[in-house]
């Protein structure tokens, strides 16, 4: 996903006073809180939003709803970014910060696509195997798409493995047709 400069900046920000003040987890398990609060509440993301209501007028309403809730940290910096009018990216920029953090600590995401769900053996072979493979610890995530028909779709860094029936017929008929 591309992320906004902006939220690049901000997030870059983030992670370096985090690190600085060894408060990695706590702001990115707050980071996380934010996101949440925001994808599930329309009312917040219109008030992030909203250029009627001023920032020191957002200040007071945040501070409200998220009394205790975070870290001094985290809170400042939320209040950081409302005085400065970037309270809009706040979603885009707490995003970027959970990829910027998994990058800083060498974890890798993959997303598997399947026809059917996959058992923890099948899940944590596929975890083993890939990690040993990139040297890296995998952070999995994982789909469920009957169009598949069978096999698995893997994504991780920016690259794609189809393996999946669905796609082998795909390239049949386009090598057929040419």
């Amino acid at each position: 996903m591309n992320y906004p400069r902006v939220a690049s900046r901000y997030s870059k920000a983030l992670l370096d006073l985090a690190v600085e003040q060894n408060k990695l987890d706590q702001t990115q398990d707050d980071a996380q809180s934010m996101t949440r609060a925001i994808v599930e509440s329309k009312e917040l993301e219109q008030l992030l939003r909203s250029p009627i209501v001023k920032a020191d007028k957002k200040q007071v309403i945040l501070k409200e709803i998220f009394a205790g809730k975070f870290s001094p940290l985290f809170e400042d910096f939320v209040m950081l970014l409302t005085n400065n009018g970037r309270e809009a990216h706040l979603a885009s920029v707490c995003a970027k910060f959970q990829k910027d953090v998994l990058q800083y600590k060498g974890i890798v995401e993959a997303h598997v696509v399947s026809a059917v769900v996959l058992n923890d053996a099948d899940k944590k072979n596929l975890v083993v195997k890939l990690g040993a493979q990139l040297g890296k610890e995998i952070l999995l995530t994982e789909s469920v798409d009957a169009s598949v028909i069978g096999g698995l779709k893997l994504q991780v860094e920016g690259y794609e493995l189809d393996n999946t029936i669905s796609g082998k017929l795909r390239t049949l008929r386009n090598v057929m047709l040419s």
